[in-house]
């Protein structure tokens, strides 16, 4: 009898685990059908979005012209549907990992629009507010426009007009009245925009169930602040260096009254350091003046603006990548208005999808020959991922730090050379030093400010922050990991964020500049490893090495398929994360020379604290 129960047991355990089986399975092909449906609306909608941006003008570029487009609100509408389906499914109930993965991801597709209409009537314009701040012409020029070409007492913008300025002059006054007036001019404006923006991200987390960061981040947030912390540590004693060169040669140039020889640096003249790089004013000019660098734009002057798309896709395709479909450069590479060049123009790319738009400038420069390199990564990237539904297809950004890698790259003397470019150009070891130098002082002086802007955001995301205190947090930090100050004290209610920091906020920009910036050096070196390279990382050309090539292709096509450690796996050594070793390494030669130096003229290495007020 108690046989014949326990067979009874059995056999009812196994009928309910054949019932649930069979449930779970049913689920699993529901939730399946639902996916794939969905992955195939996804790239549809915003396919429509990237077609009607490409054909609607020529003068604007993709994100402004998206606001204008007529059925974005119906476009916005289906995509907070997906979102709102994808939450009805009970994961639980789901057995495919996979399956699991992609109604997770695409449960955060409605993005901002899960606001509603608080999106087109408040979110946007709070959007679009934040970026004419940098462009509006309202900012009176210094002296009444005395130090202006032909006096002109016209209205300025911050971009490109007082950045112009900024690159030129050394009058310190002027560089702190632009600082103080931009400032002072946006203040309520940058206040109550961006706070709507902080506000709007946390609202749309909570509609969608997630964690705020999983939405602003689209990684780990966790793990990728703790990775971005360990680079900074391992940046900081030759960011140091770096900082007490410039601070000495800032205070023989301005005096004690203006730099402390001893404290952190004022934002004003940080910035025009920064500014001044490519510059014959650069604080390096005694060291490695400017006029003994190689004209860099007159190596492609003898171009067409379409030359300089084609030369940079001639490097990926010397890397065994297919050249473009014809398709593609008849009808998604956007040629410009070549009735009005514009010297400020800026390319444009949409990749949202597999299908990539691109839009190039009218402009001919080498610093337009290199953006077109590195956003071919980006077109090359889509193309290697066109396989993978779309919540495996935007691939942690990486199509960034391998446009970095790719740059690195073309723009070595090796390769402007092997191309015929730099035609009889003699790269002596002072004329190496002297790119390297201005390289370096734009890169690693730019890391720990994309920093504290990410971590800015981050506390006021968390509430760590708040409005009222954020200013003051904003300065702590730029004190503790740049050996920044504000040019005076600063009022209660200031925000002194620059405009850098709004640009392309929606996107996270600073955080994808930080991982690019990092990343892309550390694919550049390991890339350059499998090409055998001997002599400096600087001078390194992966041109034409098919193998690097293939590990390119291997963890494009990977998308986001696998982890982030993964991916990148394909090509850093496994279990890598960020590193700051790979930048350090390729900066080598100039870190040598500062410490050289700063130990010949005894600079203090670090900084005391500021003695400026922040209420």
């Amino acid at each position: 009898m108690a046989q014949a129960l326990s067979l009874l047991l059995l056999l009812l355990i196994a009928a309910i685990g054949w019932t649930t089986a069979a449930v779970s399975s049913s689920y699993d092909r529901q939730a399946k059908t639902f996916v794939d449906q969905s992955s195939e609306r996804y790239f549809k909608l915003y396919q429509q979005i990237a077609s009607e941006t490409y054909s609607a003008n020529d003068e604007e570029d993709f994100e402004a012209l998206f606001s204008k487009l007529t059925n974005v609100k119906r476009i916005a509408d289906e995509l907070v549907g997906i979102s709102r389906e994808a939450s009805n499914f009970d994961l639980g109930k789901v057995n495919d990992a996979e399956l699991k993965l992609a109604l997770q991801e695409l449960r955060t597709v409605g993005d901002l629009f899960v606001l509603g209409e608080d999106y087109f009537s408040s979110v946007q314009m709070n959007l679009a507010a934040l970026q004419k701040m940098s462009t509006d012409k309202d900012i009176e020029p210094y002296l009444g426009g005395a130090k202006m070409p032909n006096e002109d007492d016209s209205p300025l913008a911050y971009y490109p007009d007082i950045q112009k300025i900024v690159q030129r002059s050394n009058d310190v006054d002027e560089l702190k009245y632009y600082w103080e007036t931009w400032r002072d001019k946006n203040q309520i404006w940058a206040s109550v925009n961006f706070y709507t923006i902080v506000q709007s991200y946390q609202k749309a987390a909570q509609i969608l169930e997630i964690p705020v960061h999983q939405l602003w981040y689209r990684y780990d947030s966790q793990e990728m602040l703790q990775q971005m912390e360990q680079a900074m540590a391992e940046l900081r004693p030759a960011y140091q260096q770096l900082h007490a060169f410039v601070r000495q040669e800032l205070h023989k140039k301005y005096g004690s009254d203006v730099v402390n020889a001893n404290g952190p640096i004022p934002d004003h003249l940080f910035q025009q350091v920064l500014e001044q790089a490519w510059e014959e004013g650069s604080i390096i000019e005694s060291y490695f003046p400017r006029k003994n660098l190689p004209q860099y734009d007159e190596f492609v002057k003898h171009l067409s603006a379409k030359a300089l798309v084609n030369e940079s896709e001639s490097f990926y395709t010397s890397l065994g990548f297919a050249p473009l479909s014809a398709e593609f450069h008849k009808n998604q590479l956007k040629e410009p208005n070549e009735d009005r060049p514009d010297d400020d123009c800026r390319p444009s790319l949409f990749d949202l999808t597999p299908h990539v738009y691109m839009m190039y400038c009218e402009k001919v420069s080498f610093r337009k020959l290199m953006q077109y390199h590195a956003l071919m990564g980006r077109v090359y990237y889509a193309e290697q991922k066109k396989a993978l539904p779309s919540y495996y297809f935007k691939a942690y950004n990486l199509e960034y730090p391998v446009g970095e890698a790719v740059v690195l790259s073309a723009s070595s003397p090796t390769h402007l050379t092997g191309r015929g470019l730099a035609k009889g150009v003699q790269f002596t070891e002072q004329t190496l030093m002297n790119r390297l130098f201005r390289m370096g002082i734009h890169t690693v002086l730019n890391i720990p400010l994309y920093y504290v802007h990410t971590k800015v955001m981050h506390d006021l995301l968390n509430g760590t922050v708040d409005m009222d205190t954020v200013n003051k947090h904003y300065w702590r930090l730029l004190e503790q990991h740049a050996g920044i100050e504000p040019p005076t004290d600063r009022p209660e209610g200031a925000i002194d964020f620059p405009y850098k920091f709004y640009v392309n906020i929606e996107q996270n920009y600073q955080t994808k500049k930080f991982i690019s910036e990092i990343l892309g050096y550390q694919f550049y070196r390991s890339l350059c490893q499998q090409t055998n390279h001997r002599g400096q990382l600087h001078n390194c050309d992966f041109y034409g090495n098919f193998a690097v090539g293939n590990s390119l292709k291997a963890m494009m096509s990977l998308g986001s398929t696998k982890p982030w450690r993964e991916v990148v796996g394909k090509i850093l050594p496994k279990g890598t994360g960020l590193s700051s070793l790979a930048l350090l390494e390729y900066y080598q030669p100039i870190v040598n020379w500062i410490e050289t130096h700063n130990k010949q003229t005894k600079a203090k290495i670090g900084w005391n604290s500021t003695e400026k007020k922040v209420v």
